[in-house]
């Protein structure tokens, strides 16, 4: 039994890894993407809203079916999906082509993210220890080796379409791998397809909102802060994404550890907390070292938060992990969709500064509710999963 959870736990990170690579080859070539398709900026923001906005609708039929057919078959389905969505991103040559295949790609990225991650719960309860954080830095090491793939077939010569085919080659060979060693996990009842969530998941819907809406900030608009708002150099504005990069995946490959010594509440009241205080130090110093560190913060502070709402949305009795953490997962996807054009409306009439400063009131919200939110989390499991013995 421990030999074969081992392997299982080992399959769910392998999902991740895979996840996070081809989230960081696709967003590595999106400016050779951008121009193939003839786009301007404009044309571009509106293609790319296909793929959250495919994840949005497709997350809360992910987690029924990963109640009812189980994460384990749903996980590997979704990333053939992905597989074949991959080389119609690469053979885009218009607007409409460009978002019909990232509408594609993103429900499959979203449905495989909702039952990678309620399969990963499932190991921990079997495991009994903490392992969700751990997963999400496998996330963002696979991304970071997406993005390292991209520079390695740059200089080989591979055009997008070369690259995504060899991509898509690997992705259907990993999801052969992940039939046979993922967890059989699914749950006896899941109840109706579409009803309103419990106020309870409603509060941890909107811990994992701000969690994701402060990344994206940090993550979209920090180059541009630092280097049209305060004068950098575009090297300094690179290097803030690294840095943040680098700061969450740290904080995410100890989380589970500081959880334990913390607890859940505290830690997301903490690192909200940092995350305010360093969105400050970025706005309020106005220096590109000082953003630089002040970005870094906020990456660090909110790194294990999202981690913590899945966990708590897969937990709530009467709920299907899988319908749970699709709920809370929807619910942070359908901010990171909305976030983006508000910031920049905001920005675009009041400056940068202000916008950002708005993320900072949600942050400071944040670490005053998230005792009640987190901490509203009862200890019980959830429904019981149906009996399925370890391969």
């Amino acid at each position: 039994m421990t030999q074969s959870l081992g392997r299982s736990r080992a399959a769910v990170v392998f999902a991740f890894i895979v996840c996070g690579m081809m989230f960081g080859a696709w967003a590595s070539r999106i400016p050779a993407i951008k121009e193939q398709a003839g786009l301007d900026s404009v044309q571009l923001g509106f293609a790319l809203l296909g793929s959250p906005l495919g994840s949005v609708l497709a997350m809360t039929f992910a987690g029924y079916a990963a109640g009812r057919f189980g994460s384990h078959r749903i996980t590997p389905l979704m990333l053939l999906v992905c597989a074949i969505a991959l080389p119609l991103i690469a053979s885009s040559a218009s607007f409409l082509q460009l978002a019909g295949a990232l509408f594609l790609f993103g429900a499959a990225y979203g449905s495989m993210d909702v039952c990678m991650n309620a399969n990963g719960l499932a190991i921990e309860r079997a495991g009994k220890s903490p392992i969700m954080s751990r997963l999400h830095a496998s996330w963002s090491i696979g991304s970071f080796i997406g993005a390292i793939t991209t520079t390695v077939a740059l200089q080989a010569g591979l055009s997008v379409m070369g690259q995504f085919v060899i991509l898509a080659l690997a992705m259907a060979l990993s999801a052969g791998i992940l039939v046979r060693t993922m967890l059989p996990e699914r749950h006896a009842s899941t109840g109706a397809l579409f009803k309103r969530p419990p106020r309870r998941l409603l509060l941890v819907g909107f811990v994992a909102l701000c969690a994701l809406i402060s990344e994206g900030a940090a993550g979209d608009w920090s180059g541009v802060f630092i280097k049209d708002n305060i004068g950098g150099t575009a090297q300094q504005a690179a290097l803030a994404i690294t840095f943040l990069s680098a700061t969450m995946a740290g904080v995410r490959l100890a989380g589970d550890r500081l959880m334990q010594i913390l607890g859940p509440a505290r830690l997301v009241s903490l690192g909200a907390a940092v995350s305010a205080l360093g969105m400050l130090m970025a706005i309020v110093i106005a220096q590109p070292v000082a953003a630089i560190v002040g970005f870094g913060l906020v990456g660090m502070g909110v790194a294990a938060t999202y981690p913590i709402a899945l966990r708590a949305a897969g937990s709530q009795p009467g709920i299907a992990s899988g319908v749970g953490i699709a709920a809370v997962a929807t619910m942070g996807s359908a901010g990171v969709m909305a976030a983006p054009p508000l910031i920049g409306s905001v920005a675009g009439a009041a400056g940068l500064r202000v916008a950002l400063g708005m993320v900072v009131v949600l942050l400071v919200i944040l670490a005053t509710t998230a005792g009640r939110a987190i901490g509203s989390t009862p200890a019980a499991t959830p429904e019981p999963a149906v009996p399925m013995e370890l391969p």
